[in-house]
């Protein structure tokens, strides 16, 4: 009896593992995803154009050699080491030769042209703009920079982009095959995202403005950044609502890497993280970390979630209609 019980755990334990990892995976999801990380990695690019010689020029605020000493990467006894494609330039007009071919290539993979090797590109790129100043970096490089490198492993052209056009325009119409390699980058960018949604939660409960109720106020209160005013709320018949948003960011920021993984409830989770990010790329103005967030939520496909029910329940109302008997009149006449 305990040999048998554990010959069947150790099955199921196992065909759950490769249930989870390996198996075939239509491309279309890791298609969607391309669009919107493409979308926030170009963004991300662009953002460096007008002041891409003062910062990283011979003559700029952080030429290499000074990142070098800043991060420590000069000092033979510290393993510290930072690559970037543009340490290899340093004047003006080569910075700004490399930056086009950066937006270019991101560009490209964003459209989804040529993506195999756009998304290799475009990935180097943009872990090239987060390595050359790292004292820079904020919310987004962490995430941006490995969902990039998953996307490289998947065929995210194969849906929505210029090379599934051009694929029709030759008269292929043969349907994509479903893939291995997308349903592994849909994982890793699955756990990537329940990681840091667990993590943002899991640190706001060692901040005493959180557990208070006041951590949405001095969010808001902050003139910096803030895309939109909201410092209204302060007012005395409004303060229960900013205590009620702070309680509810760090409730959904734990529950939504708990419940995600039950596909009932992707569609909901899907759209209140539309508003929890909304709501929080107002405040805090980072709004491009916000839509890759949002974004990334797609990656549970929700949309197979919704349709699920309609195939269930044609399935059990023709399983559970009655076998017909046949009338005398046929019986006998089949006799």
């Amino acid at each position: 009896m305990l040999g048998a019980y554990l010959t069947r755990f150790s099955d199921t334990i196992g065909n759950g593992w490769n249930q989870f990892w390996f198996k075939r995976e239509s491309p279309q999801t890791i298609s969607i995803l391309r669009i919107v990380v493409g979308l926030v990695a170009l963004i991300y690019a662009l953002s460096f154009t007008s002041e891409l010689a003062l910062w990283f020029s011979d003559g700029g605020i952080l030429p290499a050699d000074r990142t070098y000493r800043l991060t420590g990467a000069d000092d033979p006894t510290v393993s510290v080491y930072y690559w970037s494609l543009f340490y290899l330039v340093h004047t003006p007009s080569a910075l700004y030769v490399l930056h086009a071919v950066g937006l270019l290539s991101i560009l490209s993979f964003t459209l989804g042209f040529q993506t195999r090797v756009s998304a290799v590109i475009a990935a180097i790129f943009v872990i090239s703009y987060a390595e050359r100043a790292p004292m820079l970096a904020g919310l987004l490089e962490p995430l941006l920079c490995p969902v990039l490198l998953y996307m490289c492993l998947a065929p995210s052209g194969a849906y929505y982009s210029i090379d599934a056009w051009l694929r029709k325009r030759s008269g292929n119409d043969q349907p994509v095959a479903d893939s291995y390699a997308a349903h592994i980058a849909v994982r890793l960018i699955q756990l990537h995202v329940v990681a840091f949604y667990l993590m943002m939660g899991l640190s706001k409960l060692g901040g005493i403005s959180w557990w208070n109720g006041n951590a949405m106020w001095w969010l808001m209160a902050q003139p910096d950044h803030r895309l939109v005013d909201l410092t209204f709320l302060r007012g005395e018949k409004l303060r229960l609502l900013v205590f009620a948003w702070t309680h509810l960011v760090v409730l959904f920021e734990l529950v939504f890497g708990l419940l995600i993984w039950f596909r009932i409830w992707r569609p909901l989770l899907t759209v209140l993280a539309i508003f929890h990010w909304l709501g929080l790329g107002l405040v805090t103005g980072h709004w491009e970390f916000a839509i890759l967030m949002s974004g990334l939520s797609l990656a549970f496909a929700p949309w197979q979630t919704l349709a699920e029910p309609v195939e269930e329940a044609v399935q059990q109302s023709i399983a559970e209609q009655p076998l017909s008997r046949p009338s005398p009149e046929t019986a006998e006449a089949s006799v």
